[in-house]
């Protein structure tokens, strides 16, 4: 691995890097500052995405470092913001970079939603490894968040250490694995497992995903940067997605602004994409319960094809194989860390366990989720 940084280092000195926007599948790295991974664009593979590291092909960056796993949080600065897309876009990339998709995998170990998405419909027609929905090791269903505050929902060590152990099986024998965060940042707090807390139990460094404009983008990810940070995950950079195609936010006219931002005030963190809207995914979410397999797989692949264009992705995999959390332990059986003072959230006694804990009827007996639930949105709950 430290031959592969060395090799991309060296090329700093022979090659003047590209911008993805300019085309390509994840071309060359951002110049924001000293931490800028310098990438050449190299002769693209059959059906590949002819990205290359220093004269390496991604897939054989990938490919030499098989026997371990680089981690990847992929965080939102708020909800519906394209985590997901972009998660698919990295996965998909890579895939049609020659990465086998039995080396891939993704896991999304807290959610709100159950309902199907592209990324588990193209997972499941490719054989990547994937965990979310119904699935998922924690769901913030209706009700949720109170029955936990009472005592009668599991305690944040129990869940956390059932999200750690979801995370560390899905990572066996895997050489990239996205974890998908769930909202903004500080979802989950309330219950000591917010995505800070869980991209730290997960040892996954952060790519932080966003709006894509110029002042509320880079206040945005500052302050959701530092919450990380304030916290000891440590940020790979920023995505900064569903940029407009016309007008004063154009996305290619707010790029050089976030471009100068970073290599001004945050040269240590990357801008790792810019992605304009892709209409065609507006309101995917809603219509892919309608939609047949052939129509929902080309979606995805559309999605891939557009996102993965305007995404660096060898910039995306060297920053987080560079990070201490992926060399240290190769990531593939590496347990958890300590949490710390992070999972001190005041809470009465629990004896419930990790696996959807259930609260009490008051006759003794443990309600089950669905009655939880019921309850909860019969009185104007709208989320956990």
């Amino acid at each position: 691995d430290a031959k592969l940084v060395q090799r991309s280092s060296e090329s700093q000195m022979e090659e003047e890097p590209t911008g993805p926007e300019q085309g390509g599948l994840g071309l060359a790295a951002p110049a924001t500052g000293a931490a800028s991974l310098p990438l050449v664009e190299g002769p693209p593979q059959e059906g590949g995405t002819g990205v290359a590291i220093g004269g390496l092909n991604l897939a054989e960056v990938v490919r030499a470092s098989m026997d371990r796993c680089v981690r990847i949080f992929v965080a939102g600065d708020r909800s519906h913001c394209g985590k997901t897309t972009i998660s698919l876009a990295i996965l998909g990339g890579l895939e049609k970079a020659g990465v086998p998709p039995s080396k891939l995998a993704y896991i999304k170990p807290a959610t709100q939603c159950e309902a199907p998405d592209l990324l588990g419909k193209w997972c499941a027609s490719k054989g990547v490894v994937c965990v979310c929905g119904k699935s998922a090791p924690l769901v913030f269903y209706s009700g949720f968040t109170r029955e936990f505050l009472n005592g009668n929902a599991g305690t944040s060590a129990s869940w956390m250490g059932a999200i750690s152990a979801a995370v560390d099986r899905v990572a066996m024998g895997k050489s990239v694995v996205l974890v998908d965060g769930v909202g903004f940042p500080g979802v989950g707090s309330c219950v000591g497992i917010s995505n800070a807390e869980v991209a730290r139990a997960a040892r996954a460094p952060v790519l932080l995903v966003g709006k894509c404009a110029v002042g509320e983008a880079i206040d945005s990810y500052s302050l959701n940067a530092q919450f990380f940070s304030s916290q000891g995950v440590p940020v790979l950079g920023g995505v900064f997605n569903r940029g407009q195609t016309s007008g004063f936010y154009h996305w290619r006219d707010c790029a050089p602004h976030i471009r100068g931002f970073f290599a001004a005030r945050r040269p240590r963190e990357l801008v790792l994409g810019i992605v304009p809207e892709l209409p065609a995914l507006d309101g995917a979410r809603e219509r892919i319960g309608g939609m047949d397999d052939r129509e929902s797989l080309a979606l995805a692949e559309a999605n891939i094809d557009h996102a993965a264009s305007h995404l660096d992705l060898a910039a995306i995999y060297l920053a987080a194989a560079a990070d201490p959390w992926n060399r240290i332990g190769g990531g593939n059986s590496l347990g958890s860390p300590a949490l710390g003072p992070l999972t001190s959230v005041p809470m009465a006694a629990a004896t419930a366990t990790a696996s959807h804990p259930n609260a009490k009827a008051p006759n003794g007996r443990k309600r089950t989720r669905e009655e939880i639930e019921a309850g909860a949105k019969a009185i104007g709950a709208r989320g956990g």
